[in-house]
């Protein structure tokens, strides 16, 4: 099947501002036009996109390949939503508990840090 490669004008989805650029849709024009716009907006939606990408890792439906196990999509949504908040600055960072692990989004200073981790703790006690 043919790709049709065009050159279209894409609309940066932050701004609103265009530029020329090769792609075989409009939607994927300003998909491109918003990845290279310099202005706040566009790399706000930038920083959500890979927010959404490292939540798809971490939670989502590819967590199983990275160790961990996917949330529902219910979930995912909520989580993805909230993490938005917080790349936002609005919120300064959260913790959330799934599945015997903890989730953290924080926002340093404009740096998004997303982590998932796990503690295993063995051990016992032994009476007198």
């Amino acid at each position: 099947m043919a790709t049709n490669v065009q050159d279209l004008l894409g609309v940066c989805k932050g701004c609103g501002q265009t530029m020329m650029v090769v792609a075989t849709s409009q939607e994927q024009a300003d998909e491109i036009a918003t990845e290279k716009c310099d202005c706040p907006a566009g790399e706000m939606l930038r920083k959500k996109k890979e927010l959404d990408e490292r939540l798809g890792e971490l939670i989502g439906e590819e967590a199983p390949q990275y160790g961990w196990d996917a949330t529902t999509p219910e979930i995912f949504e909520a989580i993805r939503q909230i993490g938005h908040i917080v790349s936002e600055g609005k919120i300064e960072s959260v913790g959330i508990r799934i599945d015997k692990t903890s989730l953290r989004i924080a926002n340093r200073g404009g740096k998004i840090v997303i982590e998932r981790s796990k503690t295993v703790k063995q051990g016992g006690s032994i009476d007198k």
